[in-house]
């Protein structure tokens, strides 16, 4: 990352908002969801604006491009684009604007293209909506827009559809239509937040790649504060709709000045630190929407301001345009002081618990999982092998995390384990009995939380007979019959016993995590797996359900399998780690071992991308790129799986798979060349 720019230092302004406050008018009550926010961009200028959901990043964005769905509405404030008032314009000049000047990529790519058509139209549609080209001409711009960003063989996969691209080569798209204008400014509203740790780093190292070439000042919107880290020049905090700290990233990260900057900071779980027992989370929720806010509006949550009159009475303001402006605090001061007093403290760490004090609850031996797959012609099928031949156990009270890129096949093998995807080959036990999930002794000892609660809940159901439907289904009863199980199981995941009557729709993200975690332990399972369970939730809320998760795993003696992307939650959280790629187990070794002296070149990769939130450790560090084709599973593979992008000398491993054996006294891996086995 190159050095950061001084804010003071003079910049054309790409975008400039002053004074803006976004209304949503409800039946109930008016919701302000950005209140008094001024900010300037300065041409090729890198920002990050952050915060948890509902602090008003993406209203922010939408205001700006003049997206706000009504019943939103602009009620004060400018915003200046080249002269131009955005707030003021018409909807022909709006067009003009939006798009040419100003772009912006969504956080769903899949979602944002059209399915039905090829990328090529969609790529040639955005050219010719902003620039009177013949077809020819946008064709050969499409084809050099993606070779731009990163998208092999170009002018071939302008043929192919959306489903054809891989997460990041879909983001990839998204960005070059969003270049296709030339614009000044560049919006990104979560564009990682589905992508895994290598796709990730790809696609933000882009990002500051076109903004340094082309000149173009980018505004990233995310709660992700490893990638800011590593990405922005200047950030922006944000809380309940409202600028709360402003300034350098170093500045920022280094001595923040607002409690709940500080907040962010600690909830962050970071790849660096050895396995801790909590994470400082923040403490309650963001005010109710429409609720009138005054005095500071971070009181309620904050240990700096408690029994003062002036954040009960007086809203701390700061003016952005003000260099020597740090944050909207009355007691900035004392609020650093108390972060540095608390950053001491070192973290609490699990006394280690030998393998031998905890007996195998799961072991699973040779596990194969295929799908068809068609290729090769119109009417050919080839079997595509998600999973193949993998071997693990899991002992009573242990949490395996379960890592690789997305298609590496974490999620098959845990659909194969609860019998959502039926197995081809391999044996599985359970508490040493052949396991079996539908009938007998281990119906409801196997659960799930899957990564997205607002998809996995029904929500036509209230929070009680979401709990109480795995037990109606399990023992045949009905509902009511389970009334105090399910306050039990509330209380057990910090619900109160009124959420039993709400449904998904009127709860927060993390409120709905904690559902779903209660219908999981409903059953009393000695093993959960713990899909994504996390990666959707803002930071401050993750670090919640992360701490809970540890808390029930210590209070019920659970089991999981955590399979995750992101490899600082799951340094945080699992004692041991199983690396998958193409299918296969490339290294498994106890978290400490793997994060410290990875052995297999993959692990050693996926170590590099994972963003520090750090700045200026972000610049010192080196990160590995992997370039190559990835394996094809439909076809016999001989040799290494991960030849083809790995750096080793590929002679021997053209030839001979690299059995997963063990160098080192209890780190396994598969490569004829591994590092750190001395």
């Amino acid at each position: 990352m190159p050095e950061l720019r001084d804010r003071t230092t003079s910049s054309t302004p790409v975008i400039d908002v002053r004074g803006l406050v976004v209304d949503f008018p409800l039946a109930s009550a008016t919701v302000r969801a950005v209140d008094d926010l001024s900010l300037t961009v300065g041409a090729g200028h890198r920002i990050a604006v952050v915060g948890e959901s509902g602090s008003g990043k993406s209203t922010l964005a939408f205001a700006i491009l003049g997206l706000l769905e009504p019943p939103g509405k602009v009620v004060a404030g400018s915003i200046d684009a080249d002269g131009l008032d955005l707030v003021r314009a018409s909807e022909e000049e709006l067009r003009r604007v939006r798009g040419g000047r100003i772009s912006m990529v969504f956080q769903d790519a899949l979602g944002s293209l059209n399915p039905v058509m090829t990328i090529g139209r969609q790529v040639i549609e955005a050219i010719r909506l902003h620039d009177e080209v013949s077809k020819d001409e946008a064709r050969e711009r499409a084809v050099a827009l993606l070779g731009e960003v990163g998208v092999p063989a170009p002018r071939t996969r302008l043929g192919q559809y959306p489903h054809e691209f891989s997460g990041g080569m879909r983001q990839r798209v998204m960005i070059a239509m969003a270049l296709s204008s030339n614009p000044a400014l560049l919006i990104a509203d979560e564009p990682t937040t589905a992508l895994d740790v290598t796709t990730q780093a790809g696609v933000m190292d882009l990002l500051v790649r076109l903004s340094e070439e082309r000149g173009m000042a980018v505004m990233l919107i995310t709660h992700d504060l490893g990638i800011v880290a590593g990405f922005a020049e200047e950030v922006l905090v944000m809380y309940a709709g409202a600028p709360v700290e402003y300034g350098l990233a170093d500045d920022i990260f280094g001595r923040p000045g607002h409690p709940y900057t500080q907040a962010l900071m600690e909830a962050v779980p970071r790849i660096t630190d050895r396995r801790a027992q909590r994470l400082r989370s923040i403490p309650g929720t963001l005010p109710p929407a429409g609720a009138i806010l005054t005095g500071c509006r971070f009181r309620p949550r904050c240990q700096v301001s408690q029994g003062r009159a002036e954040c009960a009475t007086i809203r701390p303001a700061f003016d952005i345009a003000d260099p020597s402006a740090r944050a909207a605090c009355h007691f900035e001061d004392e609020a650093r002081a108390l972060a540095a007093a608390q950053a001491e403290l070192p973290p609490a760490v699990e006394p280690p618990v030998s393998e031998a004090e905890r007996g195998v609850l799961l072991a699973v031996d040779g596990l194969v999982k295929t799908y068809a797959s068609r290729g090769g012609g119109r009417f050919a099928k080839r079997r595509l092998r998600a999973v193949d031949t993998v071997s693990f156990a899991i002992r009573a009270g242990e949490s395996l995390g379960l890592v690789g890129e997305s298609g590496s096949g974490k999620s098959t093998v845990a659909r194969a384990l609860l019998g959502l995807a039926e197995r081809d080959a391999g044996a599985v036990t359970f508490e040493g009995e052949p396991l079996n999930v539908r009938r007998g002794p281990h119906r409801g000892r196997l659960q799930m939380v899957f990564q997205d609660p607002g998809d996995s809940l029904n929500p036509l159901m209230s929070v009680e007979q979401i709990v109480a439907e795995p037990l109606t289904l399990l023992e045949h009863k009905r509902t009511r019959r389970y009334g105090g199980r399910v306050t039990e199981l509330l209380d057990l995941v910090g619900l109160a016993p009124e959420h039993r009557t709400r449904r998904p729709v009127q709860l927060s993200g993390g409120q709905r995590q904690r559902v779903a975690i209660a219908r999981a332990l409903s059953t009393d399972p000695a093993l959960v797996v713990c899909d994504e369970a996390v990666s959707s939730l803002d930071v401050s809320v993750r670090a919640q359900i992360l701490n809970l998760l540890m808390d029930l795993q210590r209070r019920l003696g659970l089991s999981y399998l955590f399979i995750s992307h992101d490899l600082s939650v799951v340094r945080h959280v699992c004692d041991r780690v199983a690396v998958m790629y193409g299918g296969r187990f490339v290294e498994v070794a106890d978290a400490d071992r793997i994060f410290t002296a990875p052995q297999h070149p993959y692990t050693i990769a996926l170590l590099s991308a994972v963003p520090v939130p750090d700045p200026g450790e972000e610049r010192r560090r080196s990160r590995i790129h992997l370039v190559g084709e990835l394996p094809d599973l439909t076809q016999p593979m001989e040799g290494c799986i991960f030849r083809s992008r790995c750096w080793k000398p590929p002679e021997l491993a053209a030839r001979v798979e690299p059995p997963l054996v063990e160098r080192v006294p209890g780190h396994l891996s598969a490569c004829h060349e591994p590092e750190n086995v001395a």
